[in-house]
């Protein structure tokens, strides 16, 4: 049994890190906005057409990730204490995670200055 858990964490260690390889993309994409947003409509079209599955298929690796982690760590129970623990013990930042960042650093540098208008 000892063998086979070994085996499993092994087997999980190299799913994690062919992960990692294929978000770099999906973090290319996701930090060159400006890039995208200087193509035609048509450009930004075709490439959301072929970008979205990859995002998507990213997204069900990521959970299959996550379930099998959670059978090393089953007293982690809450996703966000699941995907912390991950990304402090592997350095992977789930997908879902990183756009919410970039999502919310958006937010701030776009919001009105509120202090400047007191």
């Amino acid at each position: 049994m000892l063998k086979k858990n070994a085996n499993d964490h092994i087997d999980f260690i190299n799913a994690l890190n062919s992960l990692k390889k294929a978000r770099l993309v999906t973090r290319a994409f996701m930090l060159n906005d400006h890039q995208f947003k200087g193509l035609t409509q048509e450009e930004q079209n075709k490439l959301k057409n072929s970008i979205t599955p990859f995002f998507n298929t990213i997204f069900e690796i990521e959970d299959k990730v996550l379930a099998w982690y959670r059978e090393f760590h089953e007293e982690l129970t809450d996703d966000d204490d699941l995907i912390e623990s991950i990304e402090d013990e592997y350095g992977y930042e789930t997908l879902i995670s990183e756009k919410g960042k970039i999502d919310l650093a958006e937010l701030f540098k776009e919001a009105p200055d509120i202090s400047a208008s007191s």
